[in-house]
């Protein structure tokens, strides 16, 4: 737009430097226009001979178009390498959890994993679950199921370290079930297979109480068929626990100075980079970790962590406990065993156990008979296991 006395001289010097100019009309003392880009820049040496003001009022074609959408643009692509980052990301475990573990904490089983090669970071076209049941079940006797599956960028391990029927719904070999233990059976519900004991039994460690070979037999007891199913029952027993416990009466007494450090950490992918100020030098002192894992569903789990490190300047001084707080220690201690053994579902029976005291040690030991559910998978043979009909004297004369 031109705005001056002098329009129609500043058209006329626009047509006689051939400046492209269209779509002219007036608007009270201006002159509205359309012109190009590079006609505009060479329009301001003739409105300075017109004393005239040029404004532009609006930006239109492919050129503008491209530069309005630039940011657009820019905003896509990020997307873009988002979602790539994302779809590439997925493609690797960086949260390995547990499920269903009580005499084993996640930290002593994941430095198993890890020894064995298993950690977060892995493709998950390399983690092979049938490998992970199998060195769990073979290195820990007192787990005997373990299910592997990934969900997401997570891999999640079910563990189950007594049997019960849930097992029979997911396992797809065949098992019988064996004692763990050495107990007399109060209770047993065979949903399938052959129960090999009864209620008031005695049992050893490693005898079968049922069979998940299922025979069947036709007139004069003559053998037909084998057939081998997972067995599933509910077994219960009365087992008899040894409990030991012991410490010494002369110990540090740890009081804590108030004084402290505070390092953050970020992890990235297995990277941990810390940030701290100024740290003191403490000679005794307790370390106290949190780690927070970023995710963007509970089972899109990111390589990036955030965390904190709360370091706590302590003293100590050599204290004895008094026969009474050592009783009560010890007597805790049993307490909190026993609260162990019921969160499982444990039944208590009987407590005998023996708490001393001598001049250097406190010690409780003892036995806790106990009611708890039994039983441990052992997988069939089935090769082994396999036998041939016989033939009778009828069939016999036939193939004569």
């Amino acid at each position: 737009m031109f705005t001056g006395d002098e329009k129609v001289r500043f058209v006329n010097l626009c047509r006689n430097n051939n400046l492209k100019i269209w779509k002219l009309y007036n608007d009270e003392n201006a002159i509205i226009m359309n012109c190009d880009k590079k006609d505009f820049k060479r329009m301001k040496p003739l409105r300075k001979k017109c004393h005239g003001t040029l404004r532009i009022q609006k930006k239109a074609g492919l050129y503008f178009k491209a530069v309005r959408q630039k940011a657009h643009t820019c905003f896509l692509v990020g997307i873009l390498l988002f979602l790539l980052m994302g779809k590439l990301l997925s493609l690797f475990i960086w949260n390995i959890s547990f499920d269903g573990n009580y005499s084993y904490t996640n930290v002593e089983l994941m430095r198993f994993l890890n020894s064995n090669k298993i950690n977060n970071g892995l493709l998950k076209s390399d983690i092979d679950c049938d490998k992970i049941e199998y060195l769990l079940r073979t290195n820990y006797s007192d787990i005997t199921w373990v299910s592997a599956e990934i969900k997401g960028t997570k891999l999640i391990i079910h563990i189950k370290e007594n049997f019960d029927g849930y097992i029979a719904k997911t396992e797809t070999k065949p098992y019988d079930i064996v004692s763990g233990t050495h107990g007399v059976i109060t209770k047993i519900i065979t949903r399938s297979g052959v129960p090999q004991v009864k209620a008031g039994d005695e049992i050893m460690e490693g005898q079968l109480l049922v069979s998940g070979i299922l025979d069947t037999y036709g007139d004069n007891e003559t053998f037909i068929s084998r057939k081998f199913v997972q067995a599933d029952a509910d077994i219960y027993a009365d087992v008899v626990l040894e409990y030991k416990d012991e410490f010494e009466l002369v110990h540090q007494n740890k009081k804590y100075t108030g004084e402290k450090n505070n390092i953050y950490t970020i992890n990235i992918l297995g990277k941990k980079i810390y940030l701290s100020l100024l740290q003191k030098n403490f000679k005794l002192s307790d370390v106290v970790t949190t780690d927070k894992q970023l995710s963007i569903t509970d089972d899109y789990y990111l390589p990036l962590s955030a965390g904190k490190i709360t370091v706590r300047e302590y003293v100590t001084d050599e204290a004895v406990y008094s026969e009474e707080e050592a009783l009560g220690i010890a007597g805790n201690n049993l307490e909190i065993f026993i609260k162990n053994l019921q969160e499982k579902g444990i039944q208590i029976i009987e407590k005998n156990v023996t708490i001393e005291c001598d001049e250097k040690f406190c010690r409780a030991s003892g036995t806790i008979k106990v009611n708890r559910q039994i039983g441990d998978v052992q997988y069939i043979d089935e090769e082994a296991n396999k036998m041939e009909i016989p033939q009778t004297e009828e069939s016999s004369e036939a193939n004569e």
